[in-house]
């Protein structure tokens, strides 16, 4: 019986938020389902079942288990309730309000310095993100194109967001109206908005030989003629909606300071994160502020950011960072409007498009690599494997390691080794990383963010010598830096591939995670540096720090505009320690 979207999309939720209840608060029972001495539901499918406790409401809740992973996300088919002394099947939806009214319920301060929880938040976010990724995968049904090719195809085809999320689609601000033209999972195409602002009111910065604003006079002469003292600056198109409607906006516009031209030019769409938007023909993307809070942050570019994708893109090219197989796409110039000594709104990042039409076929996020099929369909990586075996005439599992070896020697060595010998980390995760898959195996990693640079502070020194514009506030301790490596780099992405190759079947996790120990072993020898000890740390410590994005909701924390740009961390299992085992709780 085919699925509907509104079935699929309920079970996609419940996946992600359910695996972010007991990574972030940990409150579960394994068993085995031939050694359970209690009553349990009837025809419990599977070799294993969670126990889960709701002390607050007096209730219990079975589940049973699809699929148990080492490292990544379970995936559970039912959920049982414990109404009188009878176990009813429950449907997913009505499980997360379940534990969302626990954790409501609790009123405890789960992690030091948060103590005032959102619960209404919470729920309102995560039925916006079950509404929307609903109404994107009814569209996706309805196609018959399955097969992604291109850059911006794989950008835009995801329909479940983040994998251990609990709002993963959230889009706060965003009307319903406007899904069809800016959520990229629709893939609408839009003219950008331009103002014309006296020069006087413009901060620029660039690392190339061309200037901000020559780069976007390049882009939309000849339909704009401007003044010489005049610039014209692109926006979003809801970004310019809001500042519109902003006293100190007017106050300029009535000035004659700034002129509101309205949509002009190419039409561009929206890559994964909405607010970075794509033109196939051109050279530069755009990265803007929208009024749209995704997942836990109101989206703005910040000014140290603009000045940290600058300094950072002439560090890069003096350092030489970028190889033939490994990149670092570069934020190299911004263009802002300064109205209030700080950020005013008009903040645009211009970001080097390696991605142009012709230079766009085979290149995915891993995020979308390792996206759940929507039913019925094949997962990006087991076509990309499966297609290897069968022109190789080798097996899934002599390809599949053949395939990681490929991934670790052009993604995760060279990000621990430009952390090693430069102090340089970076936020590697899924939808930051970007591979070259089109010749199957992986040939080209790419790294995205000028929000996801960690300077080692032991480093300081050495890098102002090399780039003196580096901010102080890009310098961090190494404790901090790797806590959010571990996190970013492993459990959100290598984890991801991992357990993807599990879950299709084409290598056990326990392979994987052994194949991956060994690697590291073996580059460790070669390291005298930071990334020494972090991966001393990865080997040695019990626990490993985790991003808890469901308690970052919990406390309505917008980590964009925390101290540090810090959300709240947990830890879990360290899986390179405890791989050996799979604990199950004592029967009662």
């Amino acid at each position: 019986m085919r699925q509907t979207a509104k079935q699929i999309a309920a079970n996609a939720s419940f996946q992600a938020f359910m695996n972010s209840y007991l990574k972030e608060l940990g409150q579960e029972e394994w068993y085995r389902k031939d050694e359970v001495h209690f009553p349990c539901p009837s025809g419990i499918n599977g070799e294993e079942l969670l126990y889960v406790r709701l002390p607050k409401q007096k209730q219990e809740l079975i589940l049973e288990v699809a699929y148990r992973s080492l490292v990544g996300r379970h995936t559970f088919s039912r959920v049982f309730c414990l109404a009188d002394t009878t176990w009813v099947e429950q449907d997913f939806y009505a499980t997360v309000v379940m534990l969302i009214q626990e954790l409501h319920m609790k009123q405890t301060k789960h992690i030091d310095g948060y103590d005032t929880s959102h619960c209404d938040e919470l729920l309102v976010r995560f039925l916006e993100s079950y509404q929307n990724m609903t109404h994107y995968i009814e569209k996706r049904l309805g196609e018959h194109k399955h097969r992604v090719h291109s850059f911006i195809e794989a950008e835009q085809s995801l329909v479940y967001g983040h994998w251990l999320h609990p709002t993963p689609k959230s889009r706060q601000g965003m009307a319903s109206w406007h899904h069809n033209s800016y959520a990229p999972e629709l893939r609408g195409t839009f003219q950008l908005h331009y103002f014309k602002v006296h020069m006087s009111l413009i901060k620029e910065d660039s690392a190339l030989a061309m200037s901000a604003r020559a780069i976007v006079q390049q882009n939309i002469m000849p339909e704009i003629q401007i003044r010489e003292d005049e610039i014209v600056i692109p926006m979003h198109p809801l970004q310019a909606q809001w500042l519109l409607q902003q006293s100190y906006v007017q106050d300029a516009m009535q000035k004659g300071n700034i002129l509101y031209l309205g949509p002009l030019g190419s039409c561009y769409t929206a890559t994964s994160s909405i607010r970075t938007l794509y033109q196939e023909n051109s050279k530069w993307m755009y990265k803007f502020s929208i009024p749209v809070k995704v997942t836990n942050s109101l989206r703005t570019n910040r000014l140290h950011e603009l000045k940290a994708g600058v300094a950072m893109a002439r560090l890069i090219q003096t350092l030489q960072c970028d190889t033939v197989s490994f990149r670092i796409i570069q934020d190299p110039a911004y263009l802002t409007v300064n109205l209030l000594g700080e950020e005013s709104g008009f903040e645009v990042i211009i970001r080097s498009n390696p991605f142009q039409q012709g230079h766009d076929q085979g290149i995915f996020t891993i995020a979308a690599l390792v996206q759940d099929p929507l039913p019925g369909r094949i997962s990006n990586i087991r076509k990309i494997i499966e297609s290897l075996a069968l022109q190789e005439n080798r097996s899934v599992q002599e390809v599949s390691r053949k395939w990681l070896q490929h991934y670790f020697t052009c993604a995760i060595e060279p990000l621990l080794r430009l952390y090693d010998t430069h102090g340089i980390a970076l936020e590697a995760h899924q939808q930051n990383s970007i591979l070259d898959v089109s010749r199957g195996y992986p040939t080209v990693y790419y790294y995205r963010d000028n929000q996801g640079y960690y300077l080692s502070r032991s480093y300081q020194a050495y890098l102002q010598e090399k780039e003196p514009s580096l901010e102080p506030d890009l310098f961090y301790e190494d404790a901090i830096i790797q806590e959010r490596f571990a996190y970013y780099l492993f459990v959100n992405q290598v984890f991801s591939v991992l357990h993807r190759f599990g879950v299709e079947g084409l290598l056990t996790e326990e392979e994987s995670v052994h194949w991956l120990t060994v690697s590291l072993q073996e580059l460790q020898k070669d390291f005298t540096g930071p990334g020494k000890s972090f991966l001393h740390m990865l080997f040695m410590q019990e626990s490993f720090p985790c991003k808890a994005n469901l308690l970052t909701r919990l406390y309505d924390v917008d980590e964009l505009a925390a101290d540090l740009e810090q959300a709240v961390y947990v830890t879990i299992a360290n899986p390179f320690v405890s791989r050996k085992e799979l604990h199950y709780a004592h029967s009662v």
